[in-house]
């Protein structure tokens, strides 16, 4: 029985514990007072811990409970102690603790129940209509495409968008809505177990878990209490069950659909084994790939250190959200040539056309935030044998955004953070400095040691060319003060705001520094400003 549900099912008010994780810890209920061992729970007085302080590491958990409230000294136990407080007595909450070392064992029993439905399934529905059984309350199994994949149980008349979700056999985008705006599908995510709503139209009490396969979002598993009351051992079963559907999702392909032709040519090709143009262009279009047009390539990455399986299942989600395009699973990564169809006008507007393709792409999007991952963008191109070089582009992006100090976004188009890119390169190589007008490094220098704001007025000059109220407005300043601030600047580090090269040298060097940061402007071989 894992502590979480331990504590659920005792009568109690509040829980003290030094690790929220903690609470997933699957334990033993000893009925033995104050007798610890590895994997086991047993409960204890105050006076016991006192006497004999927390438990060794290996000796379990130590649950401690107190009548009425608990000393604030206690509210920060060590790793192997629980404090809880109730308004029952000692006596009473012992009884009760004592009522769970049975309740463990029928948990243990639902448990294997559980465990052979899933082994003796040949689908979803099959699986579905057994553990509603076990559980004792009608189950809906959905996918990521809000799929009804199964139903189960007695689903309740008076509800009908439950019925309505059922007759269609998908989930309608207003409960989605309503799922996300409530802010349950958030908590289910950021807690990563089942928890219980209640409709306050009807007063049906829902459960809501979400399934996960190799930490990746597969779909969801909801109950309804109808049958009979949902306890904390129902949830634990309900989580058990979810893990056990993911594992059913994954075997059966049903997650969504699936996009991966096309995968094996554009990993020879990214490793330099498929170097024949027409053949790589033949099996982009039998792959679907529009071709004679433009492209750009994204690196997406997840979770640190992570292996195949993991990315193989990452590369079936980014596939299925970027329709016309292919992927593979290629250095830690899943890497996606993603079409951007022929160029309409004159000129050049992929970059505006890249970036509405991915960012208005709500099943992307969700891919990236709801499993925690981020995606790399390259330039754009037109050769599909360039990807080898747009790749490497992902790849220095991805190390550049390191030295970013802004928050970190989901997507990273290299177009925005070129002269980042630029600078970790050179940073690399211990040259960092041959980008940097000393003129520049200087004003930033003499800003920090005397509170002024000279850089900051010299990149506004260069933001709003020949409009001097535009920039002083954008300082918050009085325009005499702008402009007083532009002849000092001339004067002290012998910059010519009004000089194309001057400004061009400003303004690169200023984007440098940005990504560098004040340590660049520290480093002893730049020149002082007195």
């Amino acid at each position: 029985m894992r502590l979480r549900t331990v504590l659920n099912e005792l009568p109690i008010t509040g829980s003290y514990i030094h690790d929220e994780d903690l609470l997933e810890w699957d334990l033993i209920v000893s009925p033995s007072w104050n007798v610890g061992s590895k994997g086991v729970v047993c409960l204890g007085s105050m006076a016991d811990y006192l006497q004999n302080d927390a438990p060794q590491t290996t000796d379990g958990i130590l649950l401690v409970y107190v009548q009425g409230v608990l000393d604030e000294e206690y509210h920060k136990p060590p790793r192997n102690v629980v404090f809880v407080t109730g308004e029952v007595s000692p006596s009473d909450f012992q009884e009760a603790f004592m009522r769970l070392v049975l309740k463990s064992g029928e948990l243990a029993v639902r448990r294997e129940d559980l465990f052979r439905c899933y082994l003796d399934s040949y689908d979803l529905r099959q699986f579905a209509r057994r553990a509603s059984e076990v559980i004792g309350n009608p189950v809906v199994i959905t996918n990521t495409d809000h799929k009804v994949l199964a139903t189960a149980g007695e689903i309740p008349n008076d509800r009908p968008d439950i019925a309505a979700t059922v007759e269609s056999g998908y989930v309608s985008q207003s409960v989605e809505d309503h799922l996300a705006e409530s802010g349950i599908l958030s908590s289910v995510r950021s807690s990563r177990h089942s928890i219980i709503t209640t409709n306050v139209a009807d007063n049906l009490r829902c459960v809501t878990s979400i399934i996960y396969h190799h930490r990746l979002e597969m779909g969801r598993f909801d109950a309804f209490e109808v049958t009979h009351e949902v306890t904390g051992i129902d949830l634990e079963l309900i989580d058990y069950a979810t893990s056990l559907a993911g594992l059913m999702i994954d075997r059966l392909g049903v997650a969504g659909k699936r996009v991966d032709m096309g995968s094996s040519v554009l990993a020879d090709v990214l490793s330099g084994k498929f170097e024949d143009r027409d053949a790589v262009r033949e099996h982009l279009r039998i792959a679907d790939v529009p071709l004679d047009c433009n492209y750009v390539l994204l690196r997406v990455v997840g979770q640190p250190g992570a292996g195949h399986d993991y990315y193989a299942r990452v590369g079936q989600l980014v596939g299925d959200a970027l329709a016309g395009s292919v992927w593979t699973n290629f250095g830690s990564a899943v890497v996606v040539l993603v079409s951007l169809g022929e160029a309409t006008e004159a000129g050049f507007a992929d970059y505006e056309s890249c970036e509405r393709r991915i960012l208005r792409d709500r099943k992307f999007m969700g891919a990236l935030e709801h499993n925690d991952m981020r995606a790399f963008v390259s330039e754009p191109f037109s050769d599909v044998m360039e990807v080898r070089a747009r790749l490497k582009q992902c790849i220095l992006l991805d190390e550049a955004d390191v030295l970013e100090r802004s928050s970190r976004q989901r997507v990273v188009f290299f177009w925005e953070h070129r002269f980042q890119v630029v600078a970790s390169v050179f940073k690399g190589l211990g040259y960092s400095d041959m980008l940097l007008d000393k003129r520049v490094v200087a004003m930033a220098r003499y800003d920090r040691e005397h509170g002024s704001s000279y850089l900051e007025t010299a990149v506004m000059s260069v933001r709003f060319p020949g409009s001097p109220a535009e920039a002083a407005e954008a300082l918050s300043v009085h325009r005499n003060t702008y402009f007083y601030r532009v002849n000092k600047i001339g004067e002290l580090f012998k910059l010519d705001l009004k000089d194309g090269d001057d400004r061009l040298a400003l303004s690169f060097t200023a984007r440098v520094l940005e990504a560098l940061g004040e340590d660049v402007v520290d480093a002893g071989a730049l020149p002082e400003t007195n």
